[in-house]
């Protein structure tokens, strides 16, 4: 699963936006969009950009001017998330416009304390799911189903194994080399993983590491850094744990967890838990993630049943 999309959509149903003429709403996937009015019709194809796309100095995005990171915004009171952009000569509904229009996914820099040294992937340590976003697949979850809302922490995820008579350190997609001066093997000693991931040989636990690594600091100190798992998959199976399994597993290692802000039937209503104060720091919360309590499959997912808001609050964070 990969979360960023570039595709020619169809237009759907626009209407006023109530504190400009000369703008209008209209939605893609559950995305709300503002368009100058008149710029489309209903049915009329054309590309979406979402959130945290880098376009090109290109004619087609002339009006951004130096602005070329897209980000969401409130555009006269009201909240938008991308934009649209007329659907290149010979393009259909659903096809992918990225090398077309040479936009590019945001990638933020790492800081030099998360870097250290890479070594050979073995192969059997998964990279975490790239969670899909609520938003985009409005209808993945049913109504009623037992769910799990968890706070998305704002950090950096980590991964952590006790295979083949050793500990293994990753960040999201690279294998670590010992090294006592990088984050991940900080976090490592600190939290003493080797000692405490030998009693579950074979499993493999996701972490947030947060603090010194983001824009969000969570009440740390200078240089400080916490870790909080979020979830565990057995090696063998390929499976993830059931959400009860991970948290008993977390409470035999006497390792924290991500904070629970819901557990039980889904509703839409509950796209509320994406906003308001993280409950672990007197700052804005970036969002939720939310999973069946049982694992699924999904097909509209393609794969494993998770998801992720960020919350409006986060997006406009100092922006307001």
């Amino acid at each position: 699963m990969s979360e960023f999309h570039v595709k020619v959509v169809r237009v759907g149903e626009l209407s006023k936006h109530p504190n400009a003429d000369s703008l209008s709403l209209t939605k893609v996937h559950d995305y709300p969009v503002i368009v100058r009015t008149g710029d489309y019709r209903p049915g009329d194809l054309a590309v979406y950009v979402p959130v945290d796309s880098v376009v090109p100095a290109t004619e087609t995005f002339a009006f951004l001017a130096e602005h070329r990171r897209i980000r969401a915004k409130r555009l006269r009171g009201i909240f938008s998330m991308g934009l649209l952009v007329p659907a290149p000569a010979g393009l259909s509904e659903g096809d992918d416009a990225r090398g077309v229009l040479g936009i590019e996914k945001y990638e933020p820099p790492e800081p030099l304390t998360m870097g250290g040294e890479n070594e050979r992937d073995p192969g059997f340590i998964p990279i975490y799911t790239d969670i899909e976003g609520l938003r985009r697949w409005p209808n993945a979850l049913q109504s009623g189903e037992d769910v799990v809302l968890t706070e998305k922490i704002h950090g950096a995820n980590g991964r952590f194994l006790f295979h083949e008579g050793r500990l293994w350190v990753g960040s999201h997609k690279c294998i670590k080399k010992p090294d006592p001066t990088n984050m991940w093997w900080r976090i490592a000693a600190q939290y003493d993983l080797e000692n405490k991931l030998q009693r579950c040989p074979g499993i493999v636990v996701y972490g947030e590491v947060f603090g010194a690594v983001q824009d969000l600091k969570y009440g740390t100190k200078n240089g400080e850094l916490r870790f909080a798992l979020f979830d565990a998959l057995n090696v063998a199976t390929r499976e993830y744990l059931h959400y009860q399994e991970f948290l008993a597993l977390a409470r035999a290692l006497e390792l924290p967890t991500v904070p629970e802000l819901y557990s039980g039937p889904w509703s839409e209503d509950h796209r509320c838990y994406a906003e308001g104060p993280s409950t672990i720091a007197d700052h804005v919360r970036e969002g939720f993630v939310v999973r069946p309590r049982v694992e699924r499959f999904s097909e509209e997912l393609g794969g494993r049943c998770v998801l992720k808001l960020i919350g409006e609050g986060y997006m406009l964070k100092g922006k307001q």
